[in-house]
């Protein structure tokens, strides 16, 4: 939750006052208020979650922490015990300071941080079992915002056409457009089949995978920024990691199903659970969020950048892609050789008697 000096600022005493701090030097960076004291230093954060759903993410990571898992930060208690403080028009959380915030998500092997992401939702499925499910558990982003993908697409295409002169960046969007909407359809008509069922399985997952929320410290990497978590399909974070965590603008760019492998094999997925990860996948997210860049109002990135980026991210969806139509061919294999005989009996007693042609 953004901070604002003029709402908030007289509401920091008060929190202070709750984790019997006397800061030394207080410092807003990155979204957080950095609080310097003689006992430490801390992140102080405000977050819009309300308290009954962030009283159930504390007692989940109370048994994150009998785990011994190293991929958080514990949480810091005020003076009468609790780790919430309630002040102004938001809660406020703290942890300790630690580390430096990733930029690409390239400062940790990516090896590591799958396989770590895998383990903590293999250690937290039984911890959420019989939870209901608290979000979009079925989607990355709302489905409306989906649905309204093919709508700014046209608008985009409109303004690309209507210039006397197209530009490196438009002429690279054009020649892609019919393929960019028809991944937005695919992707769009499957998740609304599959909207408002439960998720095959559940765990807790962050829901905002992203490098930002990624720590890097002497003693390893830590996520945080889990406020918005919540009980959902592990499903949604791996989509997640694997459009935006690996940069396509490097020299040597890693195979992303060659993570979904390493994930596997801590944490295997289900049948069911791949299909709904392809859906997620087949939906050119970083290619909309390229196209949306480009054509705001103020564009912050050189021309060049934008062809480079876009061209970066259609190579992305097209991996996706491929990954996608494997699993939707081993689905459709699976289905025909289920019980063969069965199946043959019942086109047998369909079957009509033939007929003589002249």
């Amino acid at each position: 939750m953004k901070l604002e000096p003029n709402r908030d600022g007289p509401v920091l005493p008060r929190v202070f006052q709750a984790y019997g701090w006397s800061p030394r030097q207080v410092r807003y960076i990155r979204g957080v208020v950095r609080v310097e004291t003689g006992d430490g230093v801390f992140a102080l954060k405000k977050t819009s979650a309300d308290p009954e759903h962030l009283a159930f993410l504390d007692r989940v990571f109370d048994q994150l922490d009998e785990t011994e898992l190293p991929y958080f930060l514990p949480r810091v208690a005020t003076k009468n015990g609790a780790r919430v403080v309630q002040e102004g028009e938001g809660c406020w959380y703290a942890l300790p300071w630690y580390g430096q915030a990733a930029e690409k998500g390239d400062e940790v092997r990516p090896e590591d941080l799958i396989q770590g992401l895998a383990r903590f939702h293999q250690v937290t499925e039984p911890l959420v079992k019989g939870e209901k499910e608290t979000g979009p558990h079925l989607r990355t982003d709302p489905l409306e915002k989906k649905r309204s993908a093919v709508d700014r697409l046209k608008e985009w295409h409109e303004i690309a056409v209507s210039r006397e002169f197209v530009s490196p960046f438009e002429k690279t969007f054009l020649s892609y457009i019919d393929e960019i909407e028809k991944a937005i359809n695919f992707s769009v008509q499957g998740l609304e089949k599959v909207e408002g069922r439960p998720a095959p399985r559940t765990a807790l997952i962050h829901g905002r995978l992203h490098p930002h929320n990624l720590l890097v410290g002497k003693s390893g990497w830590r996520w945080i920024d889990f406020d918005h978590g919540g009980v959902g399909s592990p499903v949604i974070d791996i989509a997640m990691f694997l459009r935006r965590f690996l940069p396509f603008d490097s020299e040597e760019v890693v195979d992303p199903f060659s993570l979904l492998d390493i994930y596997q094999k801590q944490n295997p997925l289900k049948e069911k659970e791949q299909r709904l990860l392809a859906l997620h996948l087949s939906y050119p997210e970083s290619v909309m969020r390229a196209l949306s860049a480009y054509y705001q109002p103020r564009p912050t990135v050189s021309e060049s950048a934008s062809v480079r980026q876009l061209e970066g991210e259609i190579d992305r969806l097209h991996l996706f892609q491929e990954w996608v139509r494997r699993v939707w061919t081993a689905e459709k294999n699976n289905r025909s050789q289920k019980s063969p005989r069965a199946v043959a009996g019942v086109r047998a007693a369909r079957k009509k008697p033939s007929r003589s042609h002249p």
